[in-house]
């Protein structure tokens, strides 16, 4: 199906044409659950009319939960079962997932009734009415909160969240709870690793707007949990990989690259003093110009180029632009914000007479923070804008 998702408020058209809602749920050993959790959740969107399908991507449970879902479908055929048997986990359930899904709108829930069912209509809606792309459950948004959970377990959770934060302005990127347009996915190299899923969605998805709904979080009444260390030393692995892959955390890789740009200055100037020495020359009648003046356009340029390449390909991800486009925009925000730098110093220690120490190191600092935000401004909104 191929509809503008905003163009269908509920109740105003045919059911026919109403945006399929799939709802995926990953499971493994939650036979218990299945007769509680697909009913609520057939329930609640027929109430609200929302057509949809129910998905159990299930890991060859031992327990029997196929043979429970199979049992519920004989009164909701909508739901169905699907048993995997190799590439087990979340992550590799819930994208294989994706691809089962026939529907408009595709959402992810657990199965261990930790996550509303009742808010399922308003998710949907978020996309349906107001046009979002990705639409999360959270838990840390304002409304939401997390019952009866102990102290070390919240601050462990809050410590995640805030270690992905950098990656996404999502409050909760660790939810598990979430919906999105199928196009935000469409072609995106998605890594089926550990358990937080939506975290790899919103770094190599393609959206505008991300919505979150606030819910509250309940801990499973049924089952057993399946946090362990190995799923914190898993998750620590794909915050590593998310951080590196290209076009994560811009203003983090910015800062680094033009740390070894920095670097890569210092290093050009140092050798070409070093090899050459630092003589006198006369270019245009202008007697005693000394060559290291000549050395530093020469380590500008380098260190330029350096942290073009990097900043192309790594920190903005831009490759499909023009190169020569870009290398010509990145080259003149690096000179008007070189040139700004020397007109502040000029104010600072010439003009305004704030020369010795401390404030020589203190208005360096200062024009350095304000050069690196001309830097990257100009870099992300002019010189790799997609």
């Amino acid at each position: 199906m191929s509809f503008d998702l905003r163009a269908f408020p509920m109740g105003s058209v045919d059911e026919s044409k109403v945006p399929l809602l799939s709802v995926i749920i990953p499971t493994f050993n939650e036979r218990e659950n299945m007769p509680i959790i697909i009913p609520k959740i057939a329930q609640v969107l027929g109430d609200s009319s929302v057509p949809h399908e129910i998905i159990v991507m299930d890991d060859d449970s031992p327990d029997g939960t196929s043979e429970a879902v199979g049992e519920v479908q004989k009164e909701i055929p909508q739901a169905r079962c699907v048993v995997r048997k190799t590439d087990k986990g979340l992550s590799p359930a819930v994208i294989q997932g994706y691809k089962e899904a026939k529907g408009d709108i595709h959402l992810v829930m657990d199965a261990d009734l930790s996550h509303p069912v009742e808010v399922l209509p308003k998710m949907y809606n978020a996309i349906v009415k107001d046009g979002a792309d990705v639409v999360v459950g959270s838990r840390h948004t304002t409304g939401g909160g997390i019952e009866n959970w102990p102290f070390m377990r919240r601050f462990i959770s809050w410590g995640a969240a805030m270690m992905a934060r950098p990656l996404t302005p999502c409050s909760d990127p660790m939810s598990g709870f979430f919906a999105i347009r199928p196009k935000v996915i469409d072609g995106a190299p998605l890594k089926a690793k550990g358990y937080k899923i939506l975290l790899e969605v919103l770094v190599k998805g393609k959206y505008d707007k991300v919505s979150e709904v606030p819910i509250t979080f309940k801990d499973r009444e049924l089952g057993e949990s399946k946090l362990g260390s190995k799923v914190m030393v898993n998750y620590i692995q794909h915050l590593i990989q998310l951080y590196l892959f290209p076009g994560s955390a811009p203003l983090i890789k910015f800062l680094f690259v033009g740390g070894t740009g920095m670097l890569i200055d210092l290093g050009v100037i140092s050798l070409l003093l070093f090899l050459l020495g630092d003589n006198n020359f006369d270019l245009l009648g202008m007697e005693g110009l000394k060559y290291v003046y000549l050395y530093q356009a020469g380590s500008f340029l380098a260190a330029v180029t350096w942290n073009f390449f990097w900043n192309r390909y790594w920190t903005f991800n831009a490759r499909k632009g023009s190169k020569s486009s870009q290398y010509t925009k990145f080259f003149v925000v690096a000179i008007i914000a070189f040139c700004v730098r020397t007109a502040l110093m000029y104010v600072g220690v010439d003009v305004i007479g704030l020369n010795g120490e401390p404030w020589y190191q203190v208005i360096l600092i200062g024009v350095i923070f304000i050069v690196t935000v001309i830097n990257y401004l100009g870099s992300k909104l002019w010189a790799f804008k997609k």
